[in-house]
């Protein structure tokens, strides 16, 4: 799958991976059920996976 994104967009939504992933690792510590928390560790690794796609995006374009 190919996405376009704006160096803009690109940053933005690195910012809002790195956010989200903090606050799953909080929202994982607090929760009991360990069905729901393998779910939460699982939507974890997916973004995280995400968020480095990005990265690596950004490190490859140059500054406009």
């Amino acid at each position: 799958m190919h996405i376009e994104l704006s160096r803009e967009e690109a940053e933005t939504l690195r910012e809002l991976l790195q956010q989200r992933i903090l606050e799953l690792d909080k929202e994982i510590n607090r929760t009991d059920s360990l069905g729901f928390k393998k779910r939460l560790q699982q939507l974890d690794r997916t973004i995280e996976h995400v968020l480095r796609e990005v990265e690596t995006a950004l490190a490859d374009v140059p500054h406009a």
